[in-house]
């Protein structure tokens, strides 16, 4: 297990390539960080990787989109951020799968994520269609 890779990504579009421009400007790569680094490691194939994870791995308030389960410090509001790879293979959204759709997990959005959400919101077709090609390309 420990040596599994990521899903592999798709090469991406020019549509997904704006798409991931326009996923950083709204505010998701703050919190869905695209790349993380492993640390330290005796195993050269795990020294200090590159990981392409769409996570920062840390609790944030998510408001109404919180689970309402308190568990270890996180607080029934708090959530750590999910990774993104693989999202084009998953069949519902969100951690627990209340969402049907991406768009309805990105509308579900809340707390530190309301910002973003309310620029996705804020968007046209076009732009929507770019930021949702850059996402089923992960």
């Amino acid at each position: 297990m420990r040596l599994l890779g990521p899903p592999p990504r798709v090469p991406l579009t020019r549509s997904a390539m704006a798409g991931e421009k326009l996923f950083a400007q709204i505010g998701c790569a703050i919190c869905h960080q695209p790349t993380m680094f492993t640390g330290p490691n005796i195993d050269p194939a795990l020294d200090r990787k590159a990981v392409r994870l769409f996570s920062d791995l840390l609790l944030h308030d998510m408001g109404s989109l919180g689970d309402g389960i308190a568990q270890g410090t996180a607080r029934p509001r708090e959530m750590k951020t999910p990774p993104l790879w693989g999202l084009r293979a998953r069949a519902r959204y969100l951690h627990d799968g209340r969402a049907a759709t991406i768009q309805e997990a990105v509308r579900a959005h809340d707390g530190e994520g309301r910002r973003a959400r309310e620029r996705f919101t804020q968007f046209g077709p076009v732009q929507r269609t770019f930021l949702l090609d850059f996402l089923n390309s992960i």
